[in-house]
């Protein structure tokens, strides 16, 4: 668990990761508990962020499955859950 009092010792370090390996390096760190992020890009607009065509991607396919989904109710057809990941592809021919 984090501990943020005024009187702990902190450093400020700037880090380093390769983009592929970020996302698994972040989750680590945030599982710990023990991190703060500075902005290190204050004057950029949410849009103007690198990541911003990753969760427009995300959003329009969340909005296929959301219609999918909306289809299959309206035709009375049942959805099956593929299970995890890891079944799924276990599966696949």
């Amino acid at each position: 668990m984090a501990r943020w009092f005024r009187s702990e010792e902190m450093e400020y370090i700037s880090l380093i990761v390769n983009q592929d390996a970020a996302h698994d390096c972040l989750a680590d760190l945030g599982r710990l508990g023990v991190i703060q992020f500075t902005d290190l890009n204050p004057d950029l607009t949410p849009f103007q962020r690198r990541y911003v065509t990753y969760v427009k991607r995300c959003d329009e396919l969340e909005r296929k499955l959301r219609y999918f989904a909306g289809e299959c109710d309206k035709f009375s057809l049942t959805l099956e859950s593929a299970g995890g990941v890891g079944t799924f592809l276990e599966n696949a021919p």
